[in-house]
């Protein structure tokens, strides 16, 4: 199996980077468009600590210290031109389509992110073809892919002779994983990107506000925020900066209708036909003493611990995973943490803190609560079961599950 940085390692720097921009904000002010300063400086924590493992020894990366000037500044050039028109018809695609178009701060991250690629992107690439040189990863850098589909239609276009083979182009397994793979992101980088911004609004607004010292209810809840945050940070992160620096190359993606139906069906803005079928219950269900079957203050207080609890449980599950976090993806493989214990902790704890904010309140013992309960811990658990289909064609993933023998909870499921 594949080595990867310890959970702790992801963990501790998402903590660090958050931490600091939340002081930073607070401490020296904070403007809205600041936002995306942390989701970068995570990317380069990340790759820090993934430099480091690469002297070490234990990185599939080297250091090219013989490169030709010349060649070396080609190939560069290539994947800049390449990933600047990727970027540029992303950018445009967003900007234009009517759901997107209203979302000025995902807009506000793409444009910012484009100024700095055409500034810094040739030279990124000339360090990273020498400081993370590998031929494999060469073979199936995205930008190479796309490249050469783009010569063989061209060539296509002006060559009779050279029809079929362009026509051949669509049919090959990893040009659709490519293809499929930039679609996957421009679906998700505007949803992690909106929930950061959010995040930082409402956690920084809290701090502006002061946090009642002996309040423990309303510290909690600002704490529950800043944990999304923190989640959301490192989703954020992953799904828009893939790079060898970071280590998190997408090297396969689920091509089956299932995987993706069952991954959008929980995300917006397909989330919003899903919660209209199956009713979500922690949405639905009250949040005061008086909603509760047990209606007494302290009984109150210990539910919102719990819960406390299983979202630091569930959002360190999240962080271990570093910047391999993605959906459909297949990137790096975590097997130590609680990926240790059991193939889908999040899945796990994730169920759990749903039933944990819902059976102890009285709205929810109505038969369109329960089954919609029901239902979404079903999807969930399809999510997991169509994930495992899709990894189970690396070796290393099945010496993973007889290491791990147990999808959701250690010795029993």
């Amino acid at each position: 199996m594949n080595k990867n940085l310890s959970p702790l390692c992801y963990v501790v720097s998402a903590v660090a980077c958050l931490a600091i921009a939340l002081y930073s904000f607070a401490h020296f002010g904070y403007h809205d468009r600041l936002f995306i300063v942390p989701i970068f400086a995570l990317a380069l924590l990340w790759a820090g600590a993934n430099l480091w493992r690469q002297f070490r020894g234990n990185s599939e990366y080297r250091i090219e210290r013989l490169s030709n000037p010349g060649k070396l500044l080609r190939r560069a050039l290539i994947r800049y031109v390449v990933w600047g028109v990727i970027f540029l018809t992303g950018v445009e695609f967003l900007s234009t389509h009517s759901y997107y178009a209203t979302n000025e701060k995902t807009l506000y991250f793409l444009r910012s992110f484009m100024q700095w690629y055409f500034i810094l992107g040739l030279p990124y690439f000339m360090l990273t073809l020498t400081f993370k040189a590998s031929h494999t990863a060469d073979f199936f850098d995205p930008a190479i892919r796309l490249f050469l589909m783009g010569k063989y239609l061209f060539r296509g276009l002006l060559v009779p002779q050279a029809r079929p083979r362009a026509r051949r182009v669509f049919t090959r397994r990893y040009h659709r994983k490519v293809l499929l793979n930039l679609v996957m992101r421009v679906y998700f980088i505007p949803v992690m990107v909106i929930q950061v911004y959010n995040g930082f609004q409402l956690s920084v607004h809290g701090l502006s506000q002061g946090l009642p010292g002996g309040d423990l209810l309303t510290l909690l809840f600002w704490l529950t925020g800043v944990l999304w945050l923190v989640d959301s940070l490192a989703a954020a992160t992953s799904y828009s900066i893939e790079s060898r620096w970071t280590e998190n190359h997408s090297r396969s993606i689920d091509l089956t209708t299932a995987g993706w139906t069952v991954c959008f069906a929980c995300y917006p803005p397909l989330n919003e036909v899903t919660s209209t079928l199956f009713l979500f219950s922690p949405n639905v269900v009250g949040n005061s003493v008086q909603d509760l079957v047990f209606a007494h203050s302290t009984f109150f207080m210990a539910l919102k611990v719990l819960e406390f609890t299983l979202l630091v449980a569930l959002v360190y599950t999240d962080l271990s995973l570093g910047p391999s976090v993605a959906n459909i993806t297949f990137k790096r493989l975590q097997s130590r943490g609680p990926y240790a214990l059991v193939r889908h902790p999040a899945t796990t704890c994730k169920l759990t803190l749903w039933w944990m904010q819902s059976i102890f309140f009285i709205q929810f013992w109505s038969w369109d609560v329960i089954i919609g309960q029901v239902m979404w811990n079903v999807i969930y658990i399809l999510r997991a079961l169509t994930e495992e289909r899709h990894l189970r064609q690396y070796a290393e993933y099945r010496q993973y599950m007889q290491k791990v023998p147990y999808r959701f909870i250690p010795g029993l499921i």
